[in-house]
């Protein structure tokens, strides 16, 4: 070998090894970093006239797994579904309450009947009228807010969903960007190693959302496609996603009818609306989450709220019961001050309110809620058989309403306590889904640090072989300085 190629080898050795400690530093200082994945020089014998001639770098290799990157993201967009899910559920069975209890719609309606009991005894006590008025005050309250706060999650899942399509349509954007700066870089080069992270970042950051699957190309760039098949990024352009947040959502408002112009979820011409069952139907992410709270899980509640709004009116306006009233007309409760229609469910939660003939703060008197809607007069004070009647209405066992989603006859009180039944068990099942999808996507982090994170241990032993090159390469450069001294001596 002649000095000149021990010169050129070493000399190359040098920028070898200093490159090499540049990326092994770089590996320590972000070893607790999201979304960095550990970096590691590649080099090759240099051959210059088919002779060695020192070693060059090819590149820097990225440790990711692809494969097991794309698992994670998939168990994460399912944990970020079972996620939303668990948590209205869980919503709405705190709001709901359960036996024994003293808050919610179960308590409100014990305390109805435990007060109409109390003062079909004692009929007389202006005190046990007023508990009674209270206690259906209570009721009326408890329907109006689970509706009103019903129509507001329905609203707030609609603004999550345009503010998570946002995110998504940024992100797509950023990856355009970040596709012709990486496919500016030769195959390899170090510099574009950073950008593939941010890459990565954005990629996750989608998935979490919508879940999609990045198709790797030449030049580096990646196009991304739904699980679906839809593409959102191919060719060199952003195919954006669709969707039109209403502001306003009523109670009757359904996308599946179209009533409230509610959106769903578009890519130029395909549907990609999840729940209803279209070949590109987005299952998974958050996005399918706001959507089953928006268009399904809120939607049957408030139906069953409906229904057992109507069942309470229904039972105690029978014409029976109070002799005082014309037939026909409401009692105790009623559909915005008139008679309960079997063919206008839809909202009457939010309709529910104390008849205007006993409620005080409407000028009513409390002592009709013992004399009958109609009475002019106070009647007997020992009279109880209105409050008996109310009171056998409630604790009757009638067919339950379709929406409730029970079957056979209950009480005012089991019709509840069945609605509580479904939704605690849809708590329950959805809080479970929910934990074991988190564990699995917790697992998979797990497994994709492992295999692309940075051991610090390694990296500084690394440091350590860099540091014995260099001062190899260094020497062998000083050998050749003195050899080249002696030799100008002679």
């Amino acid at each position: 070998m002649s000095l000149t190629r021990a010169l050129n080898s070493a000399y190359s050795g040098l920028s070898s090894s200093s490159y090499r400690a540049d990326i092994a530093s770089s590996n320590i200082a972000n070893a607790n970093s999201p979304d960095y994945v550990r970096r590691s020089v590649i080099t090759a014998e240099n051959t210059v006239g088919g002779k060695g001639n020192g070693v060059r770098i090819v590149g820097v290799e990225r440790a990711q797994d692809y494969e097991l990157s794309r698992l994670r993201r998939d168990a994460n967009a399912a944990a970020g579904r079972s996620d939303i899910l668990a948590s209205t559920y869980t919503q709405l069975n705190r709001e709901l309450g359960e036996p024994g209890d003293a808050y919610g719609l179960f308590a409100a309606y014990e305390n109805l009947e435990s007060s109409l009991r109390d003062l079909s005894v004692t009929p007389e006590s202006p005190a046990l009228q007023n508990s009674v008025l209270s206690a259906s005050r209570e009721i009326v309250d408890q329907f109006n807010s689970l509706s009103i706060q019903n129509n507001e999650r329905r609203v707030r899942a609609d603004d999550n969903i345009a503010r998570d399509v946002d995110s998504v349509n940024s992100a797509l954007n950023r990856l355009h960007e970040l596709n012709g700066d990486i496919a500016g870089f030769r195959e390899g080069e170090g510099g574009a190693a950073a950008l593939e992270d941010e890459r990565q970042s954005l990629i996750n950051t989608i998935s979490e959302i919508i879940p999609v699957k990045d198709i790797r190309r030449d030049g580096g760039v990646v196009d991304i496609v739904s699980t679906g098949g839809v593409f959102l990024l191919s060719s060199g352009s952003v195919k954006p996603l669709e969707f039109s947040a209403v502001g306003t959502i009523g109670p009757t408002s359904d996308y599946a009818t179209g009533v409230g112009n509610l959106s769903g979820l578009r890519v130029g011409d395909q549907d990609l609306t999840p729940g209803q069952g279209g070949s590109f139907s987005v299952s998974s992410g958050r996005l399918a989450g706001y959507f089953a709270v928006r268009d399904n899980i809120v939607p049957a509640f408030s139906a069953q709220l409906d229904s057992l709004a109507g069942d309470l009116i229904t039972r105690v306006s029978q014409d029976a019961i109070d002799p005082t009233k014309l037939p026909g007309d409401p009692g105790l409760f009623t559909d915005a001050g008139a008679a309960f229609d079997p063919l206008n469910t839809v909202g009457a939660a939010g309709r529910l309110r104390l008849n205007a003939a006993i409620d005080t703060v409407q000028g009513g008197v409390a002592s009709r809620i013992r004399d009958g809607i109609g009475a002019t007069t106070q009647g007997p004070s020992g009279q109880a058989d209105i409050l008996n009647g109310i009171l056998g209405a409630l604790t009757s066992r009638t067919a339950a309403p379709s929406e409730t989603a029970l079957n056979g006859n209950f009480s005012t009180s089991e019709l509840i306590a069945g609605i509580t039944s479904i939704i605690g068990e849809n708590r329950v099942r959805n809080d479970a889904l929910s934990a074991g999808a988190t564990a699995r996507a917790n697992l998979l982090t797990d497994a994709e640090f492992e295999a692309g994170g940075v051991d610090t241990d390694n990296e500084l032993q690394s440091l350590l072989l860099i540091e014995q090159s260099y001062a190899a390469n260094a020497r062998v450069i000083q050998t050749v300085g003195d050899m080249m001294d002696r030799l100008l001596q002679i």
